[in-house]
């Protein structure tokens, strides 16, 4: 009795140990359910909570401003070698840009996201369009200061309505990059897939047992919320439905995000509210973009509230090279107005009077800065250059061959303006004629429009200099004026190799010694004197007589 009572109390103890055991397996630790969820419940919990700790990095900052094209890729990688030897830890880009060209967008994205082997920032002051957006979401983390906007990415050929199938070929390319970018960087795709196309709608849902909230489009809602979509749309494919949804450009692009769980998950969601009506392609400004998760803060002001913002060592900016500087500079439309009324008004003087003197300097600086600027950032191409040239020629051939103003001039013009305006424009495809790129024909309308304008005023500016001028000190000598009466009288000149005095009256004959097209050389007083016509062409040997002085400018005529 005694032993089967000593046998029984380790069996009891055993048992006691086994249960204990078996309710710690079942029963997880305070610790453990503390430290639940470990997934952020909203959009802008997830923005807020950085994906890089930056603590103590060395910053390089470079600025991306203006138009977005090919040259912007070559300067980008530049600063970026810059910043990697000064041993930049972070790269901050430093946004404010309209957009530009979608396919330069697209390199800089992948160059962001394949090369830089450092943490990346974008930060938007003041605004992020286009292909600034896209540059942005390609970044591991996005800041924005106070005021500043970004969205509106959808591809367009302004003036044009794109056809249903090259609206899907321009798309295509953009929403793989956004869906990439979105899903490295943890964030909802719905929101670019708004900036890009018209009609896509946008709603904040929360999953009824987990909390976690995420931002889809109007058939991801349908799908998660309701479970099934409405019998008047129709999903794709991939849930065994052949129907489309009757919106042509969800059609297009695909509706799903293909982004959400495609089984249990649907119908355990709830609706917190709309974001986006999708009426207008989705622009947010910086209080949004942060309400949404797009952006971590909209408090970046300065480079000071950036590297506090960061707790970075130092911020330090890197920026272009003096000449890139100059040469994004000198193509601005407005600028390359102002160089063109110098070549205008320069080379008019110029051929007023004899020699290369001061106008015909400024003209062919002008005209070098016009040419070489675009070409040394990568905008001009080489039949630019030659149809700027040809212009020239056809000109020449206008003053010098043939007399008065006809086809050969209105050519030149023509070819001068035109080669002048596609020198800045960005261009699309490897011919021998690139084209401009399509996204690039609103810029082509405000630059023809500046050529234009400079035209205009070259032509009054040449007017009042014939007019008008006259009467100011130092301009006189470069336009025809009527002879004083005292020149009328007699006018010396010193003739060409030679110490003799030339006496010129108005009315003196003498002979050609060279065809005047429109200068050359008479015989005048026995002498040889270097003259000019008022534009007519006069042969070797006819007889002329004087009809103008200015000074050492000697008009002749034919006798």
């Amino acid at each position: 009795m005694k032993r089967q009572h000593l046998i029984s109390r380790p069996l009891l103890l055993l048992l006691l140990v086994f249960a204990m055991v078996g309710q710690n397996a079942s029963t997880p630790p305070v610790s453990e359910s503390a430290e639940e969820p470990t997934e952020t419940r909203t959009p802008a919990d997830k923005a807020a909570t950085p994906s890089v700790a930056p603590g103590g990095a060395n910053v390089a900052l470079i600025k991306i401003e203006g138009m977005i094209y090919g040259f912007t890729l070559e300067s980008l990688k530049r600063r970026v070698d810059r910043a990697m030897e000064g041993n930049a830890s972070m790269i901050v880009l430093e946004l404010d840009t309209p957009g530009g060209e979608v396919m330069a967008a697209l390199d800089i994205a992948k160059y962001i996201k394949g090369e830089i082997t450092v943490p990346t920032i974008a930060w938007i002051n003041d605004s992020a369009y286009s292909a600034g957006i896209l540059i942005a979401s390609s970044c591991n983390r996005i800041v924005m200061s106070p005021a500043s906007t970004t969205g509106d990415c959808a591809p367009i050929v302004p003036g044009q309505e794109l056809a249903p199938t090259e609206r899907a070929k321009a798309l295509s390319p953009l929403l793989e990059e956004f869906r990439d970018n979105a899903r490295a960087n943890d964030k909802d795709f719905a929101l670019y897939h708004a900036m890009c196309v018209l009609g896509v709608e946008v709603f904040l849902i929360e999953h009824k047992t987990t909390g976690k909230q995420k931002l889809v489009n109007q058939i991801d809602k349908a799908l998660m919320v309701d479970g099934k979509l409405p019998e008047s749309n129709v999903t794709n494919k991939a849930f065994g439905r052949d129907k489309q949804t009757g919106d042509p450009i969800l059609d297009e692009v695909g509706a799903v995000s293909r982004d959400v769980a495609l089984d249990e998950d649907f119908g355990q969601w709830k609706l917190i509210k709309q974001i986006h009506d999708g009426k207008t392609l989705l622009t947010l400004n910086q209080s949004r973009a942060v309400e949404v998760g797009l952006a971590e803060t909209d408090t970046i002001r300065t480079e000071a509230d950036l590297k506090k913002y960061l707790n970075a060592n130092i911020v330090a900016p890197i920026t272009q090279s003096w000449s890139e500087d100059l040469a994004g500079w000198l193509t601005h439309p407005a600028v390359r107005a102002v160089l063109v009324l110098a070549l205008l008004i320069g080379a008019y003087a110029e051929f007023q009077t004899p020699g290369l003197g001061l106008p015909g300097a400024v003209a062919a600086t002008a005209l070098v800065l016009l040419i070489g600027a675009p070409f040394l950032i990568g905008l001009a191409e080489v039949w630019h250059i030659i149809l700027i040239l040809i212009g020239i020629g056809l000109l020449f051939v206008e003053l010098v061959v043939t007399p008065g103003f006809g086809i050969p001039g209105v050519s030149g013009i023509v070819c001068i303006l035109t080669g002048l305006t596609l020198a800045i424009i960005p261009t699309t495809g490897n011919g021998p004629l690139p084209l401009p790129a399509p996204e690039m024909y609103g810029r082509l309308q405000v630059t023809a429009m500046w050529m234009l304008l400079s035209f205009i005023f070259g032509v009054g500016g040449m007017i009042a200099m014939t007019r008008y001028y006259g009467s100011i000190p130092g301009l006189n000598r470069l336009i025809f004026k009527e002879p004083t009466e005292e020149e009328k009288r007699a006018v010396h000149y010193r003739a060409q190799n030679t110490e003799s005095q030339v006496n010129l009256t108005l009315g003196l004959k003498g002979t050609a010694a060279t065809a005047l097209r429109p200068s050359g050389q008479a015989k005048l007083d026995g002498q040889l004197v270097d003259v000019v016509t008022n534009g007519g062409l006069i042969d070797k040997g006819a007889t002329i007589k004087i009809i103008e002085v200015h000074g050492n400018r000697v008009v002749v005529d034919e006798a």
